[in-house]
């Protein structure tokens, strides 16, 4: 069955066609290139957000360096004693280790302060620490003395017990008498280490 169009009709039918026409092209051309722009949009935006955060933290990278160098210095020095030289170095290891064993009832008999060794510097090395000994000859009783032993090992600055020697005061006969615990003589060498370059004049 034909249907018959006026002049009018089939104009008007050419017309739409066409428009439809048209807007099919349109489409087909528009949707993905909108979709594309969205997605180029998002990916721009994403990467301009990161852009700012790492922009931030850039700008934050001289604070963090100059707190991770005092942190860094900071924690470095507790370990070293203080003094700037080797006689002040020695005189401040005497100081402290006079100071543990008196506290943990040990008696100094005598305590001398042997000559500062400070390492060959070799080119292109950074200076080396200042090995800081004294010689100290004591007495103390056994558990006094563990004490002193732990502390001395144990504390800051650090510290290092050498060429421990112990000899009971006691002679053969000895009776061991109740509640008094006999004491020992003790001679041993601490030492303890001076920031680079205080060995210099």
């Amino acid at each position: 069955m034909k249907i018959r169009l006026s002049p009018r009709q089939s104009r008007a039918l050419a017309v739409l066609l066409l428009l439809l026409v048209i807007g099919a092209v349109v489409a087909a051309i528009a949707i993905p290139t909108w979709l594309l722009n969205e997605q180029y949009d998002s990916t721009l935006e994403d990467y301009t957000d990161r852009l700012k955060r790492y922009r931030r933290v850039v700008a934050l990278r001289p604070a963090i360096e100059d707190a991770i160098k005092t942190v860094e210095a900071r924690a470095g020095r507790q370990y070293y004693l203080k003094s700037a030289s080797p006689a002040l170095s020695a005189a401040e290891l005497q100081g402290l280790v006079t100071k543990i064993i008196e506290t943990n009832q040990g008696k100094i008999a005598a305590s001398q302060a042997l000559p500062a060794k400070e390492a060959a510097k070799e080119a292109g090395k950074a200076a080396e620490p200042v090995k800081v000994t004294i010689s100290v000859q004591m007495s103390a009783s056994i558990v006094p003395l563990l004490l002193i032993l732990h502390t001395l090992e144990t504390s800051q600055p650090y510290l290092f017990v050498d060429q421990l020697t112990v000899q009971a005061n006691q002679g053969r006969g000895y009776r061991p008498v109740p509640g008094v615990e006999p004491e020992y003589v003790v001679s041993l060498t601490v030492f303890g280490f001076a920031p680079a370059g205080s060995g210099k004049p």
